[in-house]
């Protein structure tokens, strides 16, 4: 074995100590990236009305895996076929949505969609918790 390999190779291992040196500082001051937080996402069957305005109100409700609402989260609603957002609305302290989809469906053919395949809410996620999907499902009545 040559001198320089043997330099080499304790430099290596050198590097090798420093990285680990400051993993174990990072770990220490809390600076590693956490695991996120997965979450419970549902969707409510919803009842609609063809008559007038068409109109129903449609729900999520985010938890955590306790069970616990998570709040001041957004969901978008979504039309599942088309994937179109239809409006937001934000998590209220037991991790409620609740959004008028009457008043932001007002496109004929995308309310027609919305009651073919139904909704989907969407949870982006953040920092802390990772993002999730349900979906919903619209039943239309004429009154």
């Amino acid at each position: 074995m040559s001198p320089m390999s043997s330099d080499a190779q304790q430099f290596q291992e050198w590097q090798e100590f420093q990285q680990w040196k400051q993993l174990q500082q990072q770990h220490s001051s809390g600076d590693l990236p956490h695991e996120k937080e997965n979450v419970i996402l549902t969707a409510s069957t919803v009842r609609g009305s063809l008559i007038g305005m068409a109109q129903a109100q449609v729900s999520a409700n985010l938890t955590n895996a306790d069970g616990t609402g998570i709040k001041a989260q957004p969901i978008s609603f979504v039309v599942t076929s088309t994937n179109q957002e239809f409006g937001r609305a934000t998590t209220d302290s037991n991790g409620d949505a609740n959004l008028d989809s009457g008043s932001n469906i007002s496109d004929p053919q995308l309310m027609a969609s919305a009651a073919f395949s139904g909704y989907t809410a969407v949870y982006h996620g953040n920092a802390t918790y990772n993002p999730a999907k349900a979906r919903g499902k619209y039943i239309v009545g004429l009154g």
